[in-house]
């Protein structure tokens, strides 16, 4: 296995291992800073669910958000992520969220494909670890946590809620254009490897909407609010 794929899931398997078993993350709001200059660069993001509160405590509540696992183990805001230009960057998101989506798009009905597909990453492709029941007919009877399954689209559509078995995107924009879009998983982790060679300010969002269901869709809440479910990607 290479080197850089079992960093990534050690980090993994013990940030779940950790929260599984309650232990108390601080919320912080920097992004650290002190990384090596040259080799790959490891981000680790997480999604929870039931955080309260996005506006106040009867309205627009408990709902799920994008954090950063920080290097000392405390979850840090997402509303600003920093990235470098010209580098790998090592991408694991461990989704605790669940449950699959109606739609996927930019408004509460639409299903917008382009956010089923893989895109940006390195060969087109994430890897997903310790997959659940909702993507068995895409791994075999010896799939574990090491042995991922790899996925370029989510092409299936009409589970029980009659959508996409999709929890969420990390998607990039550049001016409305997708340049980086990863389709996410309740109960799994996901790994991805990508470039950013243009520097500049970007916004990221997801694509899933899961805001409070009873408004606008679902697009309201989390969904509009930066460093739930949408913030900006500074590449430098």
């Amino acid at each position: 296995m290479d080197d850089k794929v079992f960093y990534a899931l050690v980090t993994a398997v013990v940030v779940i291992g950790g929260i599984g078993i309650g232990v108390a993350y601080s919320y912080t709001t920097s992004h650290p800073v002190s990384v090596p200059s040259t080799g790959p660069y490891y981000l680790t993001m997480v999604i929870t669910p039931s955080n309260p509160y996005v506006y106040n405590k009867t309205y627009e509540h408990n709902q799920p958000s994008y954090f950063i696992l920080a290097a000392n183990n405390s979850l840090e805001s997402a509303a600003n992520i920093v990235l470098p230009a010209h580098r790998e960057i090592v991408l694991t998101i461990i989704d605790y969220d669940s449950g699959p989506t109606p739609n996927i798009g930019n408004t509460s009905t639409s299903n917008t494909t382009i956010f089923t597909k893989v895109i940006g990453t390195v060969g087109g492709v994430e890897y997903q670890y310790n997959t659940t029941t909702s993507l068995a007919s895409y791994k075999d009877n010896n799939t574990s946590l090491l042995k991922p399954v790899v996925i370029s689209q989510v092409n299936w559509y009409g589970n029980a809620s009659g959508g996409y078995n999709i929890t969420h995107t990390f998607t990039i924009l550049n001016s409305g254009q997708v340049i980086v879009n990863i389709p996410t998983f309740g109960g799994t982790t996901t790994l991805a490897y990508l470039y950013l060679n243009n520097t500049g300010t970007y916004t990221w969002q997801c694509y899933v909407p899961c805001g409070l269901s009873a408004v606008n869709g679902g697009w309201s809440g989390a969904m509009t609010t930066v460093g739930w479910m949408t913030g900006t990607v500074v590449v430098d």
